[in-house]
């Protein structure tokens, strides 16, 4: 199933113009949106590392566990690979928000289109929550597309180029 086509959209996924990183974003979270988001990746078997600060480490099971503690880790970093070609990158830093990004080299294309799109409403279902992608650093501007979870489906949002 096609939810957005190449065609319409590819100018916003070349990396060269629009960032090679765009953020993932998952606002107004909890503690048990976190969790749920470490369930999805166990239930799926999404391959995945977890570092903290400069060393890597076991995949937490509690949630609360992957942000910084008393001793303030310079960084948590936890990559996913909910497709082979898709490498995920969540930087839990609040619990407020999912922030993480993608890599857009590996969004090139209609099939890795759909791959990213059917990645986005399994996280959005996941959570039952909207999940927004902005340019890469630049989410004060409105998002360039959504899962929304209300409607069940992606959407583009940026128009045309």
């Amino acid at each position: 199933m096609t939810d957005l086509p190449w065609d319409d959209v590819k100018q916003w996924f070349n990396p060269a113009e629009n960032g090679s990183a765009p953020d993932v974003i998952v606002a107004g979270t909890t503690l048990t949106h976190w969790q749920l988001v470490l369930d999805l990746i166990r239930s799926r078997g999404w391959p995945c590392r977890y570092e903290r600060g400069d060393r890597e480490t076991a995949v937490p099971d509690s949630a609360a566990d992957l942000f910084p503690g008393e001793d303030r880790e310079p960084r948590t970093l936890l990559t996913v690979w909910p497709d082979p070609d898709l490498e995920w990158m969540i930087r839990p830093q609040a619990m407020v928000e999912i922030l993480s990004d993608v890599d857009l080299h590996q969004i090139q294309g209609q099939q890795r289109l759909d791959a990213f799109c059917r990645f986005l409403r399994t996280l959005g279902d996941a959570v039952q929550k909207d999940v927004f992608v902005y340019s890469e650093g630049d989410n004060t501007y409105p998002p360039m597309m959504t899962y929304d979870a209300a409607a069940g489906r992606v959407a583009f949002l940026a128009g045309p180029w």
